[in-house]
């Protein structure tokens, strides 16, 4: 079986989506330890929104270059403002 080259371009592009995706999820790790006390029962929702980035992060695949870029182009605009990410999360 002739194995598939992958260019350094498309390895690079994944690696970047999942640095946005880890950016997203400090972002809501800071919200869940700022709600802890006060309001747990939204911490634990964001809990659970995070999860789904984990998810999301998991299944982001070299091969599936469309995917990579949906993911850079809707979430790294989020990741660079604050104010937007929680608007849009």
């Amino acid at each position: 079986m002739a194995e598939q080259e992958i260019s350094y371009d498309v390895i690079l592009r994944t690696e970047i989506a999942i640095e946005i995706l880890n950016q997203a999820r400090a972002i809501v790790t800071a919200r869940v330890y700022e709600l802890e006390g006060a309001d747990p029962e939204a911490a634990e929702a964001l809990r659970l929104r995070r999860r789904e980035l984990i998810a999301v992060q998991n299944s982001v695949a070299v091969a599936d270059r469309q995917t990579v870029e949906t993911l850079i182009a809707l979430w790294g605009p989020r990741v660079k403002d604050e104010a937007r990410f929680w608007a849009e999360f």
